[in-house]
Formats: structure tokens, C-alpha cells, sequence
């Protein structure tokens, strides 16, 4: 499998974003869903010290695949906030590739703000004593095992995702965390703090009243 990678911004992907986003809302259910403008601004809102990636796997023009990721600099870690493959192109092992370039990326970020290599790669996923039926139980468990195949380990916290729209209550996540470098890596609490005020306080606008409530939680 040949595939390109291609970062999306505002200015010339216009079509690609198109196509991303319905990738997007095919893969996703309503509930976990950001809205479409949160992309937008979250391109926006990339500098180099919070740098946001919004990466595509092409295969002959068509995305294939897609993930997203903050890079907060002051902490060093990544934060992936979605991944998806097409359809037709799951099994196939691209998730995984999906991951591993984006986890370069999150990298070179590190590197040029002078690290010697990324802390940690972080995301969020969901529990299996959540699910609703023994069918979405096994795809938690087949996720989980995934994530762990690729060195992620779940943190020993409580953690909630922030509610991700207007009336949502905050919804009980698993924290993964891979690290990279023991030497400079942050406890868990630490690395929340981090995403609950770069990503869903300064992106997604969630109050410090709201997170407050989370930590809570």
C-alpha cells in the first residue's frame, strides 16, 4: 500500500476537507462528534507552540485515513484527538500507520522547540463496562487492544472527556498515554491539566467552571 500524506489546512484543501469531514462523520457517531467549525478553528488557532495537525492518508487521491493531534509545547506531548480509516480500508493495518506518522510529526514538533524526542502521546478512549451491548463491548475491547499493541497504557486517574456541545454531561474516558521519554514525561494529572486548558478551554471554549466540575468528577 502506497499512501501520501497530506497536512490540511485553510487555504488550499478545501476539496480534501470536504472529503475528510464526511470520513469524519461517516466514522463517528453524533455524540463524540465535534463540530465540523471546531476544525477550522483549530487550524486557526495552531502556532508553534500549540501546533495543531490535521493529517490525511491518500491512496491513488482518495484519503484513506485521517487523524488529528495538538502538540502542546511548554509540556511536550501529543494529544490525538481523532483517527479513522475508510471503510474499505479497515484491517488493512492503517490505523496503525495513521498513528505512526502522526506520531512523527508530534516528534519533529518536539525537536524543534529543542527536545530530544517527544514526552508522550496521548488520547482518550472509550471503556468497555460502558457499552451498551455485548457487540459494542468486543469493539471496545478489540480498540483497547489495539492502542496497547502500540504502546499506549491506560493511566491510573478518573478522567472525563468535557462535554463536546451545549446540554452534553461529561462522559467517563479512558486516558492513554505511550511515553516516549521517561526522563522528561508527566504524571497523568499533570498531562489533563494541560489538555482540559489548551485543548477544551482554549479551542472548544468549555468553561473553567465546567473543567472544574470534570476534575471533579
Amino acid at each position: 500500500m502506497s499512501i501520501e500524506w497530506k497536512e490540511l489546512d485553510l487555504h488550499n484543501c478545501e476539496e480534501l476537507l470536504t472529503e475528510a469531514l464526511h470520513l469524519y462523520d461517516l466514522s463517528f457517531p453524533e455524540e463524540v462528534r465535534e463540530s465540523h467549525d471546531l476544525f477550522s478553528r483549530s487550524i486557526a488557532l495552531s502556532s508553534s507552540e500549540n501546533k495543531y495537525h490535521f493529517l490525511v492518508g491518500l491512496e491513488d487521491g482518495k484519503i484513506i485515513s485521517l487523524a488529528t493531534a495538538h502538540y502542546f509545547a511548554k509540556a511536550n506531548f501529543g494529544y490525538i484527538v481523532y483517527l479513522a480509516a475508510h471503510p474499505d480500508k479497515r484491517g488493512t493495518g492503517i490505523g496503525k500507520k495513521t498513528i505512526q506518522e502522526m506520531q512523527r510529526r508530534l516528534d519533529l514538533d518536539a525537536k524543534a522547540h529543542g527536545y530530544v524526542s517527544l514526552a508522550a502521546v496521548v488520547l482518550e478512549s472509550e471503556k468497555e463496562t460502558t457499552a451498551h451491548d455485548e457487540e459494542e463491548y468486543a469493539i471496545n475491547l478489540k480498540r483497547l487492544k489495539f492502542f496497547a499493541g502500540l504502546g499506549f497504557r491506560i493511566a491510573d486517574v478518573n478522567y472525563v472527556q468535557p462535554p463536546l456541545f451545549r446540554g452534553q454531561t461529561p462522559v467517563p474516558l479512558y486516558l492513554q498515554i505511550n511515553v516516549l521519554n521517561e526522563t522528561s514525561a508527566l504524571t497523568p494529572e499533570e498531562i489533563i491539566h494541560v489538555i482540559y486548558t489548551e485543548k477544551y478551554n482554549k479551542v472548544n471554549q468549555v468553561s473553567s467552571k465546567e473543567l472544574d466540575l470534570c476534575l471533579q468528577a
